[in-house]
Parts: structure tokens; C-alpha cells; sequence
């Protein structure tokens, strides 16, 4: 995207007003980090955890709600 795609996007977003210079300044700002956790080694593996749920209508004291089950 370029700058000013950007500065229209966060508009869209976040309803404000956000110049393309800030967005050049932030970008900058940020650039070193990005390529430094872009090239990070990567472990071997990753815990993945999924949660599942579904979610009900469930009647208690005469209360009506839902719940995941």
C-alpha cells in the first residue's frame, strides 16, 4: 500500500484525519523493527491450542441466555 492508501485506509477505519506525512514518519520509525522480526529464526514447533464451541439458549432461574457448550 502506499502512503497515502494508508492515511485513507486508517481514515476509513478509525473515522480521523491522519496526514500522509505521519503515516511516512510511523513507517519510518518502525521500518529497522519490521525487517529485524521479519528475518527472526522460528522454533522448531508451536503450541496450537483450538477452542470449540456451540452456542445455546439455556434456561436457568427462569433466565433465558446463551451459553457456550
Amino acid at each position: 500500500m502506499t502512503i497515502r492508501e494508508i492515511a485513507e485506509h486508517l481514515g476509513e477505519l478509525y473515522r480521523t484525519e491522519i496526514s500522509p506525512e505521519l503515516v511516512s514518519a510511523v513507517t519510518d520509525t518502525v521500518l529497522e523493527e519490521v525487517a529485524a522480526w521479519q528475518s527472526r529464526g522460528l522454533d522448531s514447533t508451536y503450541a496450537i491450542v483450538f477452542f470449540d464451541a456451540i452456542r445455546v439458549k439455556i434456561r436457568n432461574e427462569g433466565l433465558v441466555s446463551k451459553r457456550a457448550v
